[in-house]
């Protein structure tokens, strides 16, 4: 598991919070007034020029095709290049995000239009999920004969932990409100991601039409709510706020750039059409020093993922649920702590968060809000950071307008508590709890688990979130997945609590992401 570097410790500690009531964010986007399925042409050059081909450019989760056009000059970057556009509403421009299923047939019939239209083929340029969308239209919906190579900019090709995160058990009071559990969010976790790449790599059509892919490592400039994802992520590796690195990386396509861009700078003319272009010609420059070959065999076949090991992160503490002007949330804090990452996610904004220490004194906590448009979108991220803690409980009483929901999430940055090393053995109907580190320090471990359905057959609100299992079980036992005896996505949420040598308690929360297919094979990432 990757630790936290140096720059980054250097950037938290620095930062400058903003006060809730100071800070001027991003106001609630309107949605646009074309609906999924629509497509417009871009500004002409002013030469056609028959030999270039036609640019299709396709957008991401919760997206629209208007992000090409506000607060970006990427169209008209490509005119003046010489080259005509298009861009295309999917599904989630109706304000529902739906899966690449869904997408990917309504692109494919878009494809065919389109190019068409231009009487020639096209290069598609896909922002984060249209990646995905558009290789699904190629290998599963026939729309290979009118595409030339695909370039995709940080498209989830492994999914996104976000994703994992946003069907944990803490997380389902937000998500009924802000609809982050929606189709497209589903098949993003990461577990379904591994079973997609299992059946589409292992097709002969997968690789025909070239993909290039670029993909971001700076998060911490952007948006909160890049910040605050990019916290997040930054267990899991470098990221652009949104989608790691390595999950951006495509098998059997090759990797042109990993840019100090953040998930909005990836899809902004301005930042990486210039590397774009030369992918846009007849000739393709050849594999260099920024450039490498990924193969499809580097995904796994179904049977090859019988036994799987993973690491359970255990620097998170993560708490939700539903709120009436206030809510309050208890952090044990053990010692050696450095430093916590507070990022508090609610519908509306909070007006005030207080702390109150473990020697009874109160203080009322500096806020940096911003307003997310990707895995939560409609939501608020409140971002604070509580330096130095001394050992204790800790209590945040939040006051929030009216009704809603919240998510809590706490990163704890210490040197007391060890990484926690869990060799997930996926045998039968079990996964085998297997410690490889600092077995005594964690006393025992919580697990539920919930099943979300299968999103081939359909996602129903009898199957949203239903808890199948619930347990406690000690540091070598088992998860049982004895009752998920159905395909679909399952959510796991474990709980772990332990001690310091030194006698402190800690408590931590994980979240992992199972998918199992009709052939009873478990994913597990």
């Amino acid at each position: 598991m990757k630790k936290i570097t140096v720059w980054m410790l250097i950037f938290l500690l620095s930062v400058t919070l903003v006060p809730v009531g100071a800070f001027a964010g991003s106001t609630t986007p309107q949605p646009p007034k074309d609906p999924g399925g629509s497509w417009a042409e871009g500004p002409p050059p002013n030469r056609v020029d028959p030999a270039k081909p036609a640019l299709l450019f396709v957008h991401g989760l919760n997206s629209s095709a208007e992000v090409w056009n506000n607060n970006n000059d990427m169209l008209q970057r490509a005119r003046d290049a010489g080259y005509q556009t298009a861009t295309v509403n999917l599904y989630d421009a109706n304000g529902t995000s739906q899966d690449m299923w869904d997408n990917g047939k309504l692109l494919a019939d878009k494809i065919k239009v389109i190019s068409n239209h231009f009487g020639k083929k096209l290069i598609i340029i896909a922002h984060s999920k249209g990646g995905v969308d558009t290789q699904t239209a190629l290998a599963y919906n026939g729309a290979t004969p009118y595409v030339q190579r695909v370039i995709t900019l940080s498209s989830p090709h492994h999914g996104s932990q976000l994703a994992d995160l946003a069907y944990s058990s803490w997380a389902g009071w937000l998500a009924d409100i802000v609809g982050s559990q929606n189709p497209g969010t589903s098949t993003l976790q990461t577990s379904y991601m591994k079973y997609f790449r299992s059946k589409t790599d292992a097709l002969s059509n997968a690789t025909t039409i070239p993909f290039f892919t670029f993909a971001g490592d700076n998060w911490s400039d952007g948006s909160a709510s890049y910040i605050l994802g990019g916290l997040y992520l930054s267990s899991f590796g470098k990221n652009d706020g949104v989608v790691t690195v390595d999950n951006a990386k495509l098998p059997g396509g090759r990797v042109v750039k990993v840019g100090s861009w953040d998930h909005a700078k990836v899809r902004t003319g301005s930042y990486v059409f210039s590397l774009i272009q030369p992918y846009l010609q007849a000739n393709t420059p050849a594999l260099n020093q920024d450039t490498e070959a990924l193969s499809a065999a580097s995904s796994l076949p179904a049977s090859a993922l019988t036994s799987t090991y993973s690491e359970i992160d255990n620097s998170y503490f993560i708490r939700g649920g539903d709120y009436n002007g206030k809510a309050s949330e208890i952090l044990t804090v053990e010692n050696g702590v450095k430093f916590i990452d507070l990022d508090w996610i609610s519908d509306k904004r909070v007006s005030k968060l207080e702390l109150t220490k473990p020697d009874g004194t109160s203080e009322i906590v500096n806020l940096k809000a911003g307003y997310d448009d990707e895995i939560f979108a409609g939501a608020w991220h409140h971002n604070a950071v509580i330096k130095n803690p001394k050992p204790g409980i800790y209590k945040l009483n939040a006051t929030i307008p009216d009704k809603g929901a919240y998510l809590l999430i706490a990163r704890y940055h210490a040197a007391q508590v060890p990484e926690l090393k869990y060799k997930l053995n996926v045998v039968g109907p079990k996964l085998n709890l297997e410690p490889q580190d600092s077995k005594d320090s964690v006393t025992q471990v919580t697990y539920q688990v919930q099943y979300y359905g299968d999103p081939q057959q359909g996602m129903t609100p009898a199957t949203k979130g239903l808890t199948v299992q619930q347990k406690t079980v000690n540091p070598t036992g088992q998860i049982e997945l004895s009752k998920a005896d159905k395909p679909g996505i399952y959510s796991i949420t474990y709980e772990i609590n332990g001690t310091t040598e030194a006698g402190y308690p800690y408590r931590r929360t994980a979240v992992q992401s199972v998918y199992i297919d009709t052939d009873g094979n478990k994913y597990v990432d």
